[in-house]
């Protein structure tokens, strides 16, 4: 009889027990509130409703932090005109985050090869194609996620461009600067600041030699004016391992490292992701 009731106490005491659920640190870059910057807030949601979480009617980069809420990360287009991003689930407000101007500065380049400023009507295919390549490189979503989103520099070098920066080449206004690039000598070994996944490598016209790395959950980085690409498609990195060697490959002065991260195809600031300040 004793030992029934002890077997019915293990019982009632097990069946009552509370199972603590281990859920990741989520480590997202700094909330950057302006155009080239992320939206880092925490949402309470529900897990059957992450599906529906939209931002500019676009997805959002999720990480659960309890039962209830979870941490969102938005992209933040250099183009995004100064008002609240709303974030939305379904037609139900979640969030509605203020967006603050930034100033960016300029850069004035010389390129001495007109062919890389207006391109000959004979490239014109191949830049079609390859901006085509490239821009669906950049809108893959794959269903990995990092919850720990801080990066290594992928090498040693002097800041030679910053992201933002409106740029004039012969004196002519051009596209913002999209990347962060960073100077170095040809052959400098260049590591994956973040384990991923080689999605693209090609040999571009304005790009040079470039690698594409899917980090999951729409995070994309590449890589380009290379000399060497080490890496192939479809192989998985990890993070710090050399991925190319430093060049001058496509349209450059020097050769240096054009560093991009795009979140759902659109390109923020790579500083945020760094572990340490550069």
């Amino acid at each position: 009889m004793k030992i029934k009731l002890v077997l019915l106490g293990i019982f009632f005491l097990s069946s009552c027990t509370t199972f603590k659920i281990n859920y990741p640190a989520c480590v997202f870059p700094d909330h950057s509130p302006f155009p080239g910057g992320v939206i880092n807030k925490i949402i309470k949601i529900s897990s059957a409703e992450i599906s529906n979480v939209k931002a500019e009617q676009k997805s959002v980069y999720l990480c659960q932090v309890d039962q209830d809420h979870w941490k969102v990360l938005v992209p933040i287009s250099l183009s995004s005109e100064i008002k609240p991003i709303v974030i939305l689930n379904k037609d139900k407000t979640l969030l509605k985050v203020p967006i603050f101007y930034k100033e960016y500065s300029e850069s004035k380049i010389t390129i001495n090869n007109t062919d890389l400023v207006s391109p000959p009507a004979e490239y014109l295919p191949r830049i079609k194609k390859e901006s085509e390549l490239g821009k669906a490189a950049l809108s893959v979503v794959s269903n990995s996620y990092h919850s720990a989103l801080k990066m290594s520099l992928p090498l040693e070098g002097l800041k030679s461009s910053e992201f933002g920066v409106r740029r004039f080449i012969n004196n002519e206004p051009r596209n913002r600067h999209t990347a962060l690039d960073i100077a170095a000598v040809v052959g400098t070994k260049i590591m994956s600041p973040l384990s991923g996944k080689v999605l693209l490598v090609g040999n571009f016209y304005y790009r040079g030699k470039t690698v594409f790395l899917d980090h999951g959950g729409g995070m994309i980085s590449t890589y380009s004016h290379l000399s060497e690409i080490s890496v192939r498609e479809g192989q998985l990195i990890k993070k710090n391992e050399v991925i190319g060697e430093v060049g001058q490959t496509g349209r450059v002065t020097g050769p240096h490292l054009h560093w991009q991260i795009a979140l759902f195809s659109v390109p923020i600031d790579p500083e945020l992701f760094l572990e340490q300040a550069f």
